[in-house]
C-alpha cells in the first residue's frame, strides 16, 4: 500500500535549521507550463510537507498554467507572476513558453520583489529531506551563489560515461561560447542550475544576465547552466558548492533505497539520505527506475521503484 504523506513525512524524520532569520525574508520559486505542472505540484508539495520549506514565501513563475492548476498554487500560499521574454535571440519565436522558466531566472529580484533571499528550484526537483533548503541559503548568508555542482564518487559521468558527457556538454560550451571555453571548462564540475539560492542584492544577477543574453544569440542549448558556469570558473563569482546530496541529478546515479529509513540515499557507502532529488533528462518520464536496496527483507536486490514525491514506505 502506497504511504500517505503524513506517514512518510513521520518516517523520513529530516534534519531541521533555521533556513533565515525573522528580519530577513526569504521565497522558494519554480515554475514551468501546464505540461510541467504534475511535476511542480509534487515539488510544491514536497516543500509545504518539511519545516523549512513551509517557512519560506512561495512564488511560481506561471508560463502557461491552466486556471485550475493557478488556483491550487494560490491554494498553497503561492504568488503567480507571468514571466516575459527578457531575452531577444534568434529563435525566440519557435520556443514555447515554459523556456520562459529558464530565462526569467537572472531576473527572480525584479519578478518578486522584497525579498532578501531567493532559493530557486527547477519544478522536477523534489524535497526528501528540508536540511537542504537551510543549507542552500545558509550558504546564500556570505553573499556567493550557493549551488550544488554534478560531481560524486557514484556518478557515471566520471566514470564511463565520462566521453558521452563532455562530448554533449562541451558541443554546448563550444555553440553557446567558443572552443576555447569548451575546452577549459569542461574539465570542471558541472554546475547545475536546476536549485541555487542568492541574495537579493548579489552581483551574480547582472553578471549571469549578460553571459546569458550574450550566449543565447548563438545557442538555446544549456544556454543558462552554461552561463552561470562561466560566471563562476572564468569570471570569478563567488560560489559555494554544496554536496550533491542537495541536488541529486537522478540521470548520473540512480539512487539506492533504504528501507530502514523510508528515505533515497546515494548509491555508496554510508548511504547518506539525499535532500533533494532532480528528476533530470529522460529520468521525469519514467513511471520506476532499477532501485537497489539498502537493509530490509530485499536486501542487496534491484527492485523497480518510483522515484516521484512522496516515495513509498517500503
Amino acid at each position: 500500500m502506497a504511504a500517505t504523506v503524513a506517514d512518510w513525512q513521520a518516517t523520513a524524520k529530516p534534519r531541521s535549521a533555521k533556513v533565515a532569520s525573522v528580519s530577513e525574508r526569504a521565497i522558494a520559486l519554480t515554475g514551468g507550463d501546464a505540461a510541467y505542472f504534475d511535476l511542480m505540484r509534487d515539488c510544491i508539495a514536497s516543500l509545504r510537507a518539511c519545516p523549512e520549506g513551509r517557512e519560506l514565501a512561495l512564488g511560481v513563475l506561471d508560463c502557461g498554467l491552466t486556471d485550475e492548476q493557478r488556483a491550487w498554487c494560490r491554494a498553497q500560499g503561492g504568488e503567480l507572476v507571468v514571466p516575459q521574454w527578457d531575452f531577444d535571440f534568434p529563435g525566440r519565436a519557435a520556443l514555447k513558453d515554459g523556456y520562459k522558466a529558464l530565462t526569467a531566472r537572472p531576473f527572480l529580484p525584479r519578478y518578486f520583489p522584497g525579498f532578501d533571499f531567493y532559493f530557486w528550484i527547477d519544478a522536477d526537483c523534489w524535497v526528501q529531506q528540508g536540511d537542504a533548503v537551510a543549507l542552500f541559503l545558509r550558504a546564500a548568508h556570505t553573499g556567493a551563489l550557493a549551488v550544488a555542482p554534478e560531481i560524486h564518487r557514484s556518478m557515471r559521468h566520471y566514470h564511463h560515461a565520462w566521453e558521452e558527457f563532455s562530448g554533449v556538454c562541451g558541443a554546448a560550451y563550444a555553440a553557446c561560447f567558443d572552443q576555447a571555453t569548451a575546452d577549459r571548462l569542461i574539465r570542471y564540475p558541472m554546475i547545475n542550475a536546476g536549485v541555487f539560492a542568492l541574495k537579493a542584492d548579489a552581483p551574480h544577477w547582472a553578471g549571469w544576465a549578460e553571459l546569458y543574453g550574450e550566449a543565447l544569440q548563438r545557442s538555446t542549448d544549456l544556454t543558462d547552466q552554461l552561463a552561470l558556469n562561466v560566471l563562476v570558473y572564468d569570471k570569478g563569482f563567488r560560489h559555494e558548492p554544496l554536496p550533491s546530496r542537495c541536488n541529486w541529478p537522478v540521470h548520473h546515479a540512480t539512487p539506492a533505497w533504504d528501507a530502514d529509513r523510508g528515505l533515497f540515499v546515494e548509491p555508496a557507502m554510508p548511504y547518506e539520505a539525499l535532500g533533494i532529488l532532480h528528476l533530470t533528462i529522460y529520468t521525469k518520464r519514467l513511471a520506476t527506475l532499477d532501485v537497489r536496496e539498502i537493509g530490509g527483507p530485499h536486501a542487496g536486490q534491484v527492485r523497480p521503484r518510483s522515484l516521484r514525491w512522496p516515495p513509498p514506505l517500503r
